[in-house]
């Protein structure tokens, strides 16, 4: 349900022109007000989902993630939505970057992006009786980058 809530807020933010969470607007690595309280409400929404991809990526339980909200190469939050014309494999596609440690050894394991397809409930066919999530959340990609040498 609280994925629902989410895709609803999402949805009507993209309706308003104030709210710079946008399919068409590329994020310039300043967020601040609205965006940067949406950037955190999604994070807080896809943390669970994060945590086992980053978990299943490296087979164990000490990596933990951090975000880097003041590289300039790239958005810790990422929003793309399907429009007429240029549809994608599900109605929005959210991509987190994200600074892998391993907990045990505080080691810098690298910079990974984790790619999600979401597909709210009027989006999501494919629900029954007895699968009611409100929302369809499926891993499309994760990438890994190692750390540069001399950057641990």
């Amino acid at each position: 349900m609280k994925k629902f809530l989410v895709l609803a807020i999402l949805m009507v933010s993209t309706c308003l022109n104030n709210i710079s969470v946008c399919a068409e607007k590329q994020h310039k690595h300043d967020s601040k007000g609205m965006e940067q309280a949406m950037d955190h409400f999604i994070l807080d929404q896809f943390t669970d989902e994060m945590v086992q991809a980053v978990k299943d990526f490296y087979k164990k339980d000490s990596v933990r993630i951090q975000y880097n909200w003041w590289d300039k190469n790239y958005d810790v939050v990422e929003l793309d939505q399907s429009e007429k014309g240029r549809e994608l494999s599900h109605p929005y596609i959210i991509k987190f970057t994200v600074i892998t440690y391993d907990g045990n050894k505080t080691g810098k394991l690298g910079t990974d992006t984790i790619t999600f397809g979401v597909s709210p409930l009027q989006f999501n066919k494919e629900l029954d009786e007895k699968n009611l999530a409100a929302t369809k959340v499926e891993l499309l990609n994760y990438s890994h980058v190692e750390p540069s040498k001399g950057k641990k």
